[in-house]
């Protein structure tokens, strides 16, 4: 890993560490001290999700392979409390292994071995995702068509008649570009521009299991889902067609 420290002014966070081998711990900590950053270490799965519970980490750097609880399983219990943003830290080279991480709810991956200002940019671009409040439609708490759909743009939150959505930052974002397009078909580019909105080039291939996870979450509380026009984008209809 070649040395870089974050910008100066650059927010510091409380970031959990996982990974069986104390070497890539000791030099993850060591490059996360430089730039600032406090970190919780931990070397198993069973130990992450204590930690987690314990220090309630502004960011998860996650490695796949440990024994026991491995780090797919961890990062579905996370994703299960909450849309803490999760980074995989992987030597998978496989590049279907993607889908599958993203399926999982991470927010992004990295391949070891990697740069550290690598690294560091991509936590950079995953929390101002999480953090960017986008372009709020009709005010902070906008309602939208007959009014079942509510906008919570400084929350986060996306309300369907009352029942609030327990969303990741790239769920709000692709489900506000779905909302606020009522009856139109939201084409592939910008469904990716709101999901990534920092990633030059996101793969289509991305969608499909952040969608999968919306489609599940609708179901739960009996909301319209997305329909899929092939070839072209998605849609959502409006409530007196859905």
């Amino acid at each position: 890993m070649s040395q870089q420290a974050d910008p100066p002014g650059a927010p510091p966070l409380t970031i959990l560490v996982v990974d069986d081998e104390p070497a890539m711990v000791g030099a993850l900590g060591a490059l996360l001290g430089r730039a600032g950053h406090r970190i919780v270490a931990a070397y198993d799965g069973d130990e992450a999700l204590r930690r987690f519970a314990a220090d309630g980490p502004d960011l998860v750097l996650l490695d796949l392979a440990m024994p026991g609880t491995d780090g797919a399983e961890v990062c579905r219990a996370i994703r299960a409390r909450g849309s803490t943003p999760i980074i995989i830290v992987t030597g998978e080279r496989d590049r279907s292994a993607l889908i599958e991480l993203l399926d999982l709810g991470a927010d992004d991956y990295v391949r070891k071995p990697f740069r550290s200002d690598e690294l560091l940019a991509r936590i950079r671009a995953v929390m101002r995702r999480t953090s960017a409040p986008g372009s709020p439609v009709g005010g902070p708490d906008a309602t939208i068509g007959d009014g079942s759909w509510e906008l919570d743009q400084p929350r986060h939150q996306i309300r369907w008649r009352g029942h609030g959505l327990a969303l990741t930052p790239i769920e709000f974002r692709l489900l506000r570009a779905l909302v606020t397009r009522l009856d139109e078909v939201v084409d592939h580019a910008d469904l990716l521009a709101a999901g990534w909105p920092d990633v030059p080039d996101p793969d289509p291939l991305w969608l499909k299991p952040h969608l999968a996870r919306i489609r599940m979450k609708l179901g739960e509380v009996s909301a319209p889902m997305p329909v899929a026009v092939r070839g072209v984008g998605h849609r959502i209809a409006a409530t007196d067609q859905a």
